[in-house]
């Protein structure tokens, strides 16, 4: 089939980059994508892999997460051939599958959040991948009650984060749960802790609701100092449904003792909060949030300052720096934009982050380049990688040097066409679009 590349040109900055069709990778379905970080790689093209869920809107389907090892090995043929593994094959809408830091069980470990709205699809668990051995993953419900209910919940998750909940000084999972009615009305929006066992991910977890009418949908953690001496776990929580960003901490000494202690407070409220993660947005020395709101119209890319003291919510600066992200479906649950991470084009650390954002049912993916390396200089160019289309959806995007050359490649995952498109960053011109 014929490809018209067009090349646009416009204003950059010394060493500006652009990105490059690759190639691209098929998977039935595909949906959210994430990368894998392996230590002690053979060599460079060994560093990454991708993991990737998948979403198959038929009642009574289950779903599959995959990974694709290590795609630098295969780049020089335009990753012709390459295919995934299987990771779990029995899991209902995956979500944010995730690589599990080292740290928790002093193995590697990928993390399935899941659950959906579909009938027949809606009892949704938390599992946890054993992947020691990649091949040969053993996959465990980490939220498996021990009396199993009559009728399952319908219970939908998205993400996690993992720090020491209580004093034990094992690393636990802090998630957000939701039930919603066949209408879509909130039953519970839950932020729960699931406590990690002595006997690693194999045991029985216990399971804690810490806070109700809280969350539902992604979170991000963040170790904060304010004063001289405190530093205090935080999570940010995203409420697609309650329509509301928070933040949860406790001015306990830790967030199992002394639940009077246990603080939840709204930074914003009124719009689909969706995606959320922490970072040093401009180089200061002090995190930002970085933070997606969807919409049928008007979806937002915005950074929040963490004030010197991030209790206070009324000191967050909200700034909006990308907007105007409009589904085209043509249905009433099309939303725009979905998932919008930091990452760096080249090696070069030192400057500002980029922003890649997965457009979802807008069909496009973008990165949002800064326009200036002042501190005080929140302005972005926005940049489109490709636009599929009307009816078109772009559900993920996650970033790699995958081969070592010092640019980096964006993964992209179209589900309505069930591939995951790959381009890379080369030096020399600003943007580089393919269209078709």
């Amino acid at each position: 089939m014929l490809r018209l590349v067009v090349l646009s040109l416009l204003v950059t900055w010394s060493g500006a980059q652009v990105t490059q069709y690759v190639g691209q990778i098929p998977l039935t379905n595909v949906d959210l994508v994430n990368t894998f970080n392996h230590t002690n790689p053979a060599n460079n093209r060994q560093r990454f892999s991708v993991l990737a869920s998948t979403y198959n809107t038929e009642r009574a389907s289950y779903d599959t997460t995959f990974v694709f090892l290590y795609p630098g090995n295969h780049k020089p043929n335009n990753f012709s051939g390459f295919t995934g593994s299987n990771l779990f094959n029995f899991l209902y809408w995956p979500k944010e599958v995730r690589q599990v830091p080292g740290y928790v069980f002093g193995h590697d470990a990928i993390f399935h959040p899941d659950g959906s709205t579909v009938l027949q699809k809606t009892a949704g668990s938390l599992y946890v991948s054993d992947v020691s051995n990649m091949n040969f993953p053993a996959t465990y419900d980490i939220a498996a009650r021990v009396i199993p209910l009559p009728i399952p919940e319908s219970l939908m998750y998205n993400s996690g984060v993992w720090f020491q909940v209580d004093a034990d000084l094992r690393d636990d999972l802090v998630t957000c749960r939701v039930e919603l009615t066949p209408a879509g009305a909130i039953v519970r929006a839950e932020l729960i802790w699931l406590e990690h066992p002595r006997d690693g991910v194999r045991g029985r977890w216990g399971l804690e609701v810490l806070r109700e009418n809280a969350c539902d949908t992604n979170l991000a953690y963040a170790n904060l100092r304010t004063g001289v001496l405190n530093n205090y776990d935080v999570v940010y929580a995203t409420g697609f449904h309650t329509r509301r960003l928070t933040m949860f901490f406790t001015e306990g000494r830790n967030w199992a003792q002394d639940p009077e202690q246990f603080q939840m407070r709204d930074l914003a409220t009124g719009a689909q909060f969706y995606d959320v993660s922490v970072y040093d947005m401009n180089r200061n020395g002090n995190p930002n949030l970085l933070v997606t709101t969807v919409a049928q119209t008007g979806g937002t890319v915005e950074v929040f300052d963490i004030p010197n003291d991030f209790r206070n919510a009324n000191q967050y600066t909200r700034r909006v720096i990308a907007s105007g992200f409009t589904s085209r479906n043509g249905g009433v649950n099309g939303r725009s934009p979905r998932t919008a991470r930091t990452f760096y084009p080249t090696t070069n650390t030192a400057r500002k982050p980029w922003i890649m954002v997965a457009g979802g049912d807008d069909g496009r993916a973008y990165y949002l380049r800064p326009v200036s390396e002042a501190v005080a200089n929140f302005d972005y160019t926005l940049v489109t990688i490709v636009d599929h289309g009307a009816n078109q959806q772009v559900s993920g995007i996650t970033a790699a040097d995958i081969d070592g050359d010092g640019f980096t490649e964006l993964f992209v995952s179209v589900r309505t066409k069930n591939v995951i498109e790959v381009y890379s960053f080369v030096a020399g011109l600003d943007a580089f679009v393919r269209i078709g």
